[in-house]
């Protein structure tokens, strides 16, 4: 039964990048219990007691519904911004020439070609990239091959932190990576950062830069690079050329 005066509390629900190769980096290397629950339960046991017992016309910090000024906030950090829209020259059907540095850089890179195809989804709120080439890996016997390669991400603009973010995963593995960062004052060059694990080491948390820079509308390229190597330890490249 509810004390007379007393009044419904509404609260607003809260709600809780691409790393295309991962083991090129990998291979450039070689509580509470019954005690707190009581405590819990206790706590709101008070707090229970001093509502009935205080000064029902009192008002209550955080009661009632939001305001019209915090519910036009929430709707404007849902839309699409003019932050998604630098994204635009990444969206089409492109040709993609990938060089990896097995060996670090200075040495001579392998070089593999697939094509991706890049959409806008939920409402511009974020780009879907799917990826389909190939891979070289080395077989049992030390000698590199090729293998098949597919990958798919999601790429945005978090309105709420002011952060570029991203999310890819690959048929080369059960971790996804991800990833946040900013666009330089041009608009033409986004880094972002994340962290990737190397099972062959038994690495986890390794640093990684991932770097797009868009050359034009019909062309850009998109690098990684191994920070735990070195600031400029470049080990992947990615030339996209549109079709």
């Amino acid at each position: 039964n509810r004390a007379e005066g007393e009044s419904n509390v509404w609260t607003a629900p809260v709600d809780a990048g691409p790393g295309l190769f991962w083991s090129a980096a990998t291979m450039t290397m070689k509580k509470s219990g019954l005690a707190g629950l009581l405590s819990v339960c206790a706590v709101a046991g008070l707090a229970t007691m001093a509502t009935v017992t205080g000064n029902q016309d009192a008002p209550q910090a955080g009661a009632g519904a939001p305001t019209a000024e915090e519910m036009q906030a929430m709707m404007e950090a849902m839309k699409p911004s003019e932050h998604h829209a630098k994204l635009e020259p990444l969206v089409g059907n492109w040709s993609t020439t990938t060089k990896m540095w097995w060996g670090g850089p200075g040495t001579p890179p392998m070089e593999t070609h697939g094509t991706s195809v890049v959409k806008w989804v939920l409402g511009k709120r974020f780009l879907q990239e799917e990826h389909k080439g190939e891979m070289l890996m080395p077989d049992a016997t030390g000698q590199m091959k090729s293998v098949p390669y597919e990958g798919i991400g999601l790429t945005g603009y978090d309105n709420n932190r002011n952060l570029y973010t991203g999310y890819w995963v690959s048929n080369m593995g059960t971790e996804p990576l991800i990833y946040n960062g900013a666009v330089d004052p041009s608009g033409k060059t986004f880094r972002m950062y994340g962290v990737m694990d190397e099972p062959m080491l038994g690495v986890t948390g390794r640093m990684v830069k991932y770097v797009t820079r868009i050359i034009n509308n019909d062309k850009h390229v998109f690098e990684i690079y191994d920070l735990h190597a070195g600031d400029d330890y470049k080990v992947v490249e990615i030339t996209y050329v549109r079709k």
